[in-house]
């Protein structure tokens, strides 16, 4: 199980689907929801400052990709820039509603995205990232 997941996206209903099927799979002890791009980076920076050991650092984010404010392609290209010591910690598994061919394909080459899911999140996707060894669930 893990410590913490944290959702980002902006889609109330999805968030609450997504903490059913985390807490119906045991998959993790707490659940972070946040609503866009900015609240996650806000989130990290203000754990940045934490000593090491009192860092609460998600073992996961769902990320979702189109968000308003900042969606989750800024996202990563800040975070990549600004939190490189939680890139180990951390899992990013894209959770969106897009279709599109050339978003998943973009998703997939890039570094710090380890999985794409298209929504909604179902047990099956789940069980596949508790049964991938490279999750190191």
């Amino acid at each position: 199980m893990l410590d913490m997941v944290m959702t980002v996206d902006d889609d109330s209903m999805g968030q609450m689907l997504s903490e059913i099927i985390l807490n119906d799979q045991q998959f993790c002890e707490s659940h972070v929801k946040l609503g866009n791009g900015k609240m996650a980076l806000d989130y990290f920076e203000e754990q940045s400052k934490l000593p090491t050991n009192e860092q609460k650092i998600p073992e996961l984010v769902l990320l979702d990709l189109n968000m308003p404010i900042l969606s989750g392609w800024d996202f990563l290209a800040q975070y990549d820039k600004d939190f490189k010591s939680f890139h180990k910690r951390t899992k990013i598994v894209v959770l969106t509603s897009s279709l599109d061919p050339n978003e998943e394909l973009k998703a997939e080459k890039h570094p710090l995205i380890f999985k794409y899911i298209v929504k909604p999140l179902e047990t099956k996707h789940i069980v596949e990232l508790k049964d991938d060894p490279l999750f190191l669930y």
